[in-house]
């Protein structure tokens, strides 16, 4: 699919019809890894790929998501949640371009049982995904949906 066009076809999938395979996690991941992050701290970042229907069980408002992908931030770090964005983001994308439903999720952070996200690290995104029966159509996107000023 080409970006444009994706991008104006992407929307929240909260209905899951089977898990996401090897391949299209892996795809995924890849997605996460080219993501850019503040003054190149990767280190800074940690991905947690959550499937176990025992956890999920644990999290609330993740629509029964099959995979949960969250992505934390180091506590003590100069780093932020705003490259942790690009990250979810990419793997957003990747997902959609694959046919998979996915949906930017921070209202289950605080529902991730302990013991989940690597010690010294914080949840910053999480994302939900699966496969899913919905279609991504490109829509019309109105230019002053987001109103912008132009120094002209």
């Amino acid at each position: 699919m080409e970006t444009l066009k994706m991008i104006q076809a992407r929307k929240a999938v909260r209905e899951y019809s089977g898990q996401v395979s090897d391949d299209q996690l892996h795809q995924i991941l890849l997605a996460a890894n080219a993501a850019p992050v503040g003054m190149g701290r990767y280190d800074d970042y940690r991905l947690t790929v959550i499937q176990d229907a025992e956890v999920l069980s644990k999290m609330t408002g993740i629509y029964d998501a099959p995979t949960v992908i969250v992505v934390s931030v180091k506590v003590d770090s100069a780093s932020d949640e705003i490259s942790a964005g690009t990250i979810v983001h990419n793997m957003e994308l990747a997902a959609e371009d694959q046919g998979l439903g996915a949906n930017y999720n921070m209202a289950s952070l605080g529902s991730i049982p302990s013991g989940v996200i690597p010690d010294g690290f914080k949840p910053a995104f999480a994302l939900t995904l699966g496969q899913t029966s919905d279609e991504f159509t490109p829509r019309e996107i109105p230019l002053d949906r987001i109103k912008t000023n132009t120094d002209k």
